[in-house]
């Protein structure tokens, strides 16, 4: 059935009802409308500087978002926390067209790479998105503004078909900011900088025509299942060869990690993002400038193994997974294309010969990705990587202190039933 004809829908801009600037908003979607589409987006999301910038590389404007929650009264239908490390893992999560002419002009970051004419390196043609020091309306030099698919944050809205008001009676929508400018939302870092978030406008589609409405109402199921992404985080301390002692060449350092947050629940995809822990090593101190992709990252160190085991039993074989290929192997097979470049998930290749933001860009976008599909009891995950003995200048994130964000897809269930409905995890 095509919605979008026969006047079934109308588009709405919705207004927040709270809204604080470099902090948060809160949308309502009341029971004015009789159903939304669950294409929801969150529109001229941006900032405005004291000086002109460019939006972080890897996650664009939407490095603004910290997390997003959607609810009905207090029942949380779908979140997403800890979202900038998410959103950069997905927005290199695509075929490189797709990254480079949907994603990147829509979240105004830079992924999506072709092959420059004048030295033949790999990097981003188009022009990125930029933040300027004149307020929306402004005759001329008016910032970029992006616009947000909130499906990407939301999972729930990927499962069902719409949302009738007569069952979601007190939908809404909490979004919570970070303008922080050390958490490097734009590539500058110089001292004085002053950021305001712009006034967001959420986006709907509502179905109006009621005839049309009870059709899909009647052939909605009465039990839908959807991946919800949770986050959990743990701590890989700084590589030393003792207490106080100085780093070695060469020392293997082991750490033995148990995450709790997803005990009782059933997962599938399993993916690890690498924070590194002082996030100042992305700055080139010279220039304030954000080096790379900067603080959204994922850390790549020398010569990783990672096992995960779950209910005490080892689930990738031997020791795991080995080298830079086979990781980057893994990544894909278990969630899809990826539009890394040359180096990118290597620990400082030296690629000045073939991209064009040269070794400040190697090993930034290092993610883990595994395949899982088990009800959890207790799951642990066995990390090592190798330290490389070095000047202390530069980044070093193979010696460095990581903060480890896991995000794992876990079964969630929405039963309707008379009078309403209930949220539960699924269970094996």
């Amino acid at each position: 059935m095509s919605y979008y004809s026969d006047e079934n829908i109308k588009t709405k801009y919705v207004e927040p009802r709270v809204y604080v600037a470099n902090s948060r908003a809160v949308f309502d979607l009341d029971l004015t409308e009789s159903a939304y589409m669950p294409n929801l987006q969150l529109g001229f999301l941006g900032l405005t500087s004291t000086q002109v910038s460019q939006y972080n590389g890897l996650v664009g404007a939407a490095s603004l978002i910290r997390s997003a929650r959607l609810l009905d009264g207090k029942q949380v239908l779908s979140q997403l926390n800890e979202a900038q490390f998410y959103k950069g893992f997905q927005n290199q999560n695509k075929s490189n067209a797709n990254a480079g002419v949907r994603t990147s002009n829509m979240d105004l970051s830079i992924n999506g790479r072709s092959v420059e004419g004048l030295q033949g390196l790999i990097g981003r043609v188009q022009t990125p998105g930029i933040v300027r020091d004149k307020p929306i309306g402004s005759a001329t030099d008016a910032t970029n503004l992006a616009t947000i698919d909130l499906r990407d944050y939301f999972p729930i809205l990927n499962a069902i078909q719409l949302l009738p008001t007569t069952v979601f009676k007190n939908l809404r929508i909490e979004i919570e900011f970070n303008a922080n400018l050390n958490n490097q939302v734009i590539n500058n870092t110089a001292t004085g900088i002053l950021l305001v978030t712009q006034r967001p406008l959420l986006i709907v589609d509502c179905m109006i025509n009621e005839e049309t409405l009870n059709k899909v109402m009647k052939s909605m199921p009465r039990e839908m299942v959807w991946s919800e992404v949770e986050h959990d985080q743990f701590i890989i301390p700084e590589c030393v060869s003792g207490p106080g002692a100085p780093t070695s060449d060469g020392l293997i350092q082991n750490v033995d990690i148990t995450l709790n947050g997803y005990n009782n629940k059933i997962v599938d995809q399993m993916l690890i993002v690498k924070e590194i822990g002082n996030s100042s090593l992305e700055i080139d101190s010279g220039s304030n400038t954000v080096i790379g992709l900067g603080k959204w990252s994922s850390q790549a160190c020398f010569k990783q193994t990672v096992q995960f085991r779950v209910n005490g039993r080892n689930i990738l074989p031997g020791a795991g997974i080995q080298g830079d290929n086979e990781r980057q192997g893994y990544m894909v097979d278990t969630f899809g294309d990826s539009c890394g470049y040359p180096g990118s998930n290597a620990y400082e290749e030296d690629t000045t010969a073939l991209v064009a933001g040269g070794p400040g860009t190697s090993g930034q976008l290092d993610y883990i990705g595994v395949y899982l599909g088990k009800q959890i009891n207790n799951l642990q995950i066995n990390y090592s990587r190798v330290n490389v003995l070095q000047a202390s200048a530069g980044k070093r994130a193979t010696n460095a202190l990581l903060i480890g964000h896991s995000y794992g897809a876990v079964r969630k269930q929405l039963n309707m039933m008379t009078g309403g409905y209930v949220v539960d995890y699924q269970q094996m």
